[in-house]
């Protein structure tokens, strides 16, 4: 490269290779989003892109092609971190913090502020107002490093910019091995936590504005804890309050996306009256949003939902989550949609691994009691009836009023000889259910099409449930 570019084009240091980007002319006249499609895990490469499509929409009657900022997405900083009894010279905790950026860089959820700007404030005496204010930043994330022989131990903490306050704060110990290894797994697992803690972070700001004065951004948050609550009433909330955020903007992929995993949800959940209806109209909306998603994964990854909880349609799904998880590869969501896909295709052991790595990366995520689910499921599926069961009790006092799960329960309670106990549960399903047809319940729920008799259980509730 340096042979073939001008001199001085071309600059390297010990981490990076870059263009002096004052050397760098584009074209940027023409219909069209500049780069459309192309992607780099780079935040600095998606810093110049943003700039470069701002510029081409600075032109008279051009469309912004910015979503982040005219949804008013979050802006996070990432701080050079405290390096502890090390000399100056030392750039492991620098390379911590440049391997969070990149991950968290990954995350359409929030725009993540260039390194090169966060660093060019270290050891200014700066409140965290003045840094937010200098950066342009809604929420930061600090912390320090700390070596002992052959242990490290990195302590990370989201704070608002606006006030201060603390948002989340984690500490993570490990062991100074491989070094770049060490540095992933540490980036995976402070992005993993920061992102749905700085998205509850949003949804609470959102939810203190007025429904009617809220963004479809802030409609969408604001439908999420409805969403992911797993009740009948609940899913209803969410669709209302997507609709709206739909009224706001009718092509807004996010909101298309999370309303066809509803609507997938009154499917698979039993809560539809007409399985035609609901599951029509989540095919439309998966047909709708995906070529308006682009490189959002949270969106890929509700278009995977949908596709296999609606559609039946498992390879889609897959396709949509590997997609989610090239741009975002510590998106929880993504690898829990991988392990039920894997359920749903009959590869329990694939099955458990992804459920384990979505765990790890948000061990306290509001979904996490559909992670217990799936793992009791390949768990029934192996034969291992007393563990699932204990799983799908696990998952049904962490996720409360999640009654449909008691079809679950039945199912394994039955399979392990617990044939009293599964009678009550079958009782409490179908109290949970009163109007619900074996009709309408085999055309309702996806089709499992490895283990066809465990539908056939399932529908046996009907019966034992009147005696």
């Amino acid at each position: 490269m340096r042979r073939d570019l001008p001199e001085g084009m071309l600059m390297a240091d010990r981490q990076y290779v870059w263009l002096q980007s004052s050397g760098i002319a584009c074209d940027l006249e023409g219909d069209g989003v500049f780069l459309d499609g192309f992607d780099l895990a780079s935040e600095g490469f998606e810093d110049w892109l943003r700039l470069m499509r701002a510029t081409a929409d600075a032109a008279p009657g051009a469309a912004s092609q910015l979503p982040e900022f005219k949804e008013g997405r979050p802006r996070l900083a990432i701080l050079a971190f405290d390096e502890l009894g090390v000399t100056d010279a030392d750039m492991f905790a620098d390379g911590v913090v440049s391997e969070i950026t990149s991950a968290l860089s990954r995350v359409s959820d929030f725009h993540v502020i260039a390194r090169q700007s966060a660093f060019a404030l270290r050891g200014q005496p700066l409140d965290i107002q003045t840094i937010g204010e200098r950066l342009g930043a809604d929420y930061l994330v600090e912390g320090s490093v700390r070596r002992s022989g052959d242990r490290v131990r990195i302590t990370v903490e989201l704070v608002s910019a606006g006030d201060g306050r603390a948002v989340w704060a984690e500490r993570f110990d490990d062991r100074m091995d491989d070094l770049f290894d060490l540095q992933d797994r540490i980036a995976a697992q402070v992005a993993g936590q920061i992102a749905p803690n700085l998205r509850n972070a949003e949804i609470a700001r959102a939810s203190q504005r007025p429904t009617a004065d809220r963004t479809a951004y802030e409609l969408v948050l604001t439908a999420l804890p409805h969403f992911w609550a797993h009740r009948r009433e609940e899913n209803v909330k969410a669709i209302a309050l997507l609709d709206t955020a739909l009224d706001h903007e009718p092509d807004y992929a996010p909101a298309l996306a999370y309303k066809a995993w509803c609507h997938a949800h009154q499917c698979c959940y039993l809560w539809s009256k007409d399985a035609v209806t609901d599951r029509t109209l989540a095919i439309d909306l998966v047909a709708r949003a995906a070529p308006l998603v682009r490189d959002d994964p949270a969106s890929l990854v509700a278009l995977s939902a949908a596709s296999a909880l609606a559609g039946d349609d498992f390879e889609q799904a897959d396709q949509f989550a590997d997609r989610a998880l090239t741009l975002d590869p510590n998106n929880a969501w993504g690898w829990l949609r991988k392990g039920w896909n894997a359920i749903y295709r009959g590869c329990t052991d694939e099955s458990l691994t992804y459920f384990d790595r979505a765990e790890a990366l948000s061990p306290l995520d509001p979904f996490h009691f559909n992670v217990l689910f799936g793992r009791s499921a390949a768990l029934r599926k192996m034969k291992r009836y007393d563990e699932s069961i204990e799983l799908i009790q696990r998952g049904m006092r962490a996720g409360s009023g999640v009654v449909w799960a008691y079809r679950m329960l039945f199912t394994s309670l039955w399979l392990a000889g617990r044939r009293e106990e599964a009678l009550e549960t079958a009782r409490k399903w179908r109290d949970s259910n009163p109007d619900l047809t074996p009709e309408l319940m085999r055309a309702l729920l996806p089709k499992w099409f490895h283990e066809p008799e465990h539908v056939e259980l399932m529908l046996t509730m009907f019966d034992v449930s009147e005696n």
